[in-house]
């Protein structure tokens, strides 16, 4: 199903599973500052990477069909929670990356995805920025899940990033976030700090709906895609998903609930920036109060 979402309400189509919402912010055709972005939300199968890996790439290309420029997959989404997780994690320029980059050769477009990260004896939970010539950045989640017994106590399995990781799309500037990172604010205000016009913070747990993002937005100025899964998860509990893309205001530009598809708007990255000058929820903070922070020339947030 096809679902088209217009200023005046939805007109549904067929065929295939996409969102697609009316811009928001002052975007004329071919302006420089819009960016379409696309976040995909699939039933993901844990420790079935061939599979997730073909399902990944064929939504993936619908929505490059679509004119997608940024594309977000949920944390996880090749392997997933799974026993033998360990055995089926990849290095970063493995072969989930290398067909991700086959797809967008002779595009301009970037694909964010959910990898199990394998980097010798140490394994992460990561965030790859993949595009035609190959990664240009990589998270790993820097907030691991512990307050869970099994697969999901995270500590157990993984090890934390210990970096904030920025990247540039057509000089703008972009952060990432792993699910439990982003329920700290002090992530959203950091990437704020660092000057991104948007954040791309990908999950997998039962949903991550517009209500969880909308706060994060609008008192930082800042665009979110946030992704998440829907379906069964390793368990057999039902996830009902939510991915959404909410505009740096709060507003929500298109939001999925309960099945696959994809959910795409364009964005304003300029006016996002804008938009924080005169925010009074960011402009009238005083982190001096609560703690001393300082950016290092790499970009990395660090406290003193």
């Amino acid at each position: 199903m096809i679902l088209l979402a217009q200023e005046a309400g939805l007109l549904q189509l067929q065929n295939i599973d996409i969102v697609i919402k009316a811009s928001l912010g002052k975007i004329v055709l071919g302006d420089k500052m819009a960016v379409k972005l696309a976040v995909i939300q699939l039933n993901a199968n844990p420790g079935q990477p061939e599979e997730n890996r073909d399902k990944a790439i064929r939504f993936a290309q619908q929505a490059l069909d679509q004119g997608a420029e940024i594309i977000l997959f949920h944390e996880e989404v090749i392997v997933g929670y799974t026993p033998n997780l360990r055995d089926l994690a990849e290095p970063v320029d493995g072969p989930t990356t290398q067909a991700f980059q086959k797809l967008l050769q002779d595009k301009d477009s970037l694909i964010i995805y959910g990898l199990t990260e394998r980097d010798g004896e140490n394994y992460y939970i990561s965030a790859p920025v993949v595009s035609a010539t190959g990664v240009i950045a990589n998270y790993r989640k820097t907030h691991l899940w512990w307050d869970a017994e099994g697969l999901r106590h995270e500590p157990t399995y993984y090890s934390p990033g210990n970096e904030l990781v920025v990247f540039e799309y057509k000089n703008y500037k972009y952060g990432i976030m792993i699910c439990y990172d982003g329920d700290f604010p002090e992530m959203t205000r950091a990437y704020a700090n660092l000057d991104c016009s948007a954040i791309l913070w990908m999950n997998n747990r039962e949903s991550r709906g517009h209500s969880e993002v909308k706060d994060l937005s609008y008192r930082n100025s800042m665009i979110i895609a946030a992704s998440c899964c829907c379906g069964k998860d390793e368990k057999g509990n039902f996830n009902s998903g939510g991915s959404n893309i909410t505009y740096a205001d709060g507003s929500l530009l298109a939001e999925l609930w309960k099945q696959e598809g994809i959910v795409i708007a364009d964005v304003n990255v300029e006016e996002a920036l804008s938009m924080r000058k005169s925010n009074p929820w960011y402009q009238g903070h005083r982190p001096s109060l609560y703690y001393n922070e300082q950016v290092n020339a790499a970009g990395t947030l660090t406290h003193q």
